[in-house]
């Protein structure tokens, strides 16, 4: 009888045990889950690129595509320092034959460009960017775009500025 007593009161204590763990681990987690931060997502956009397509304005045709412009002859120039040159991307791909400039907002949030193919001036580009931070998420901001001495559409399917070009 002694030994089923003591049995039993083994068998309770290491229940009791087991409940006390399981309520312990519930805890913690219940704990644990206050303490997620919403900022732990990464949700930055990165900085902001630019993309152009030059297009014939009468016939909208690519003026890369079609043998008018070549794509050596493009010249991207810093209006506020000196006409410096400023790097771009010319892509190819496809035959879309975009011209990207950028990285904006993440340290250069002003620019004024002037692109020119040989010494033609096609566009001038003003832009007022600003890094922004809002509910834990980084993007880029424009303040103000403006697209001068030339016509252009921006097509909202691409996000690319259709600039049309007076032949």
């Amino acid at each position: 009888m002694i030994s089923s007593q003591c049995s039993e009161n083994s068998n309770l204590f290491i229940m009791m045990k087991t409940k006390i763990l399981v309520l312990f681990f519930i805890a913690a987690c219940a704990l644990n889950s206050c303490s997620v931060d919403k900022c732990d997502v990464d949700c930055n956009s990165g900085p902001l690129s630019l993309n152009f397509q030059l297009l014939d304005k009468t016939i909208g045709e690519n003026l890369f595509t079609n043998g008018t412009f070549d794509p050596t002859d493009i010249q991207v120039l810093d209006l506020d320092s000196e006409n410096s040159n400023v790097q771009f991307i010319f892509n190819t791909e496809n035959d879309r034959n975009i011209i990207s400039l950028g990285p904006f907002g993440w340290g250069n949030n002003n620019v004024n460009y002037i692109l020119k193919i040989e010494e033609r001036a096609v566009f001038t580009l003003k832009l007022d960017a600003e890094q922004k931070t809002e509910d834990c998420c980084s993007f880029v901001a424009v303040n103000n775009l403006e697209i001068k001495n030339t016509d252009y559409e921006l097509n909202s399917e691409t996000g690319i500025y259709e600039i049309l070009v007076a032949l």
